[in-house]
């Protein structure tokens, strides 16, 4: 399923870079929360490589993932469209990450042990064309690790479905069609339940800006119950596995 037509890669550049999406401050009021989900991932990626070697994160916006794989051992990479985003990494964080899109010149071939794609697949205009770039930059053996909106969950469906910025959308049995299509070997498709942080879902503009319109009732729990973060079980996200082979 994708949105026909879809814009060029020039209007996808300047959309990202023109403060329209994926903003910083954003990204930092959800950090509690992410560094949640993403510290499931990683626990992932430790049991797929043991040995902790290169890990590349596409599209890491403000680092959160890359600077909790960093703390665990990993030598770290990233590449980010958004290049206030990539500039944050570099300067507020240290992080190796370079601004712009990836593609077949930008890193080696066999370079990665793990590749993370967080939220990134469904902004691309040729999801294949990456994947097959992606297999040719991992190691013999390495393993990409993409999470993306469930569309065949009614919360994906309900929540996702952002024609402006999500080009795809998959569901377990295409995104294992793609994969394979990409000639990676699929490990496995399961459920990715996130935590939220209950604050910042009010800058939320799905559903008519209802979370918005709630903001008033989150306050009143920030204020009881201070930041909370939730796991909310309600199949939003799949998280897919696959390996190049050896």
């Amino acid at each position: 399923m994708y949105v026909n037509p879809r814009h060029d890669a020039e209007h996808i550049f300047q959309h990202y870079n023109s403060g329209q999406s994926s903003r910083i401050q954003y990204y930092k009021d959800v950090e509690i929360a992410d560094r949640r989900t993403f510290n499931a991932i990683l626990d992932l990626a430790g049991q797929l490589s043991p040995q902790y070697g290169e890990l590349l994160d596409i599209g890491p916006n403000i680092g959160t993932c890359l600077a909790l794989a960093r703390e665990r051992g990993w030598n770290t990479f990233g590449v980010e469209i958004n290049a206030d985003a990539a500039r944050y990494c570099r300067e507020q964080l240290d992080l190796n990450v370079v601004a712009g899109a990836l593609d077949e010149n930008t890193y080696t071939a066999n370079s990665f042990d793990i590749v993370l794609m967080g939220d990134v697949i469904e902004h691309l205009r040729d999801p294949l064309a990456l994947m097959r770039v992606v297999r040719n930059i991992l190691k013999p053996g390495g393993a990409v690790i993409i999470s993306t909106p469930d569309i065949a969950g009614w919360a994906g469906r309900l929540l996702q479905i952002k024609p402006e910025e999500h080009l795809y959308y998959f569901s377990p049995a295409t995104i294992t069609t793609l994969l394979e299509k990409a000639g990676l070997d699929v490990v496995g498709v399961k459920c990715l339940d996130r935590y939220h942080n209950l604050t910042a879902m009010t800058h939320s503009t799905t559903l008519g800006g209802l979370f918005q319109k709630l903001s008033p009732v989150f306050a009143l729990t920030h204020r009881i119950f201070g930041d909370m973060v939730v796991k909310l079980p309600l199949r939003e996200n799949l998280l897919a596995v696959a390996r190049k082979p050896q």
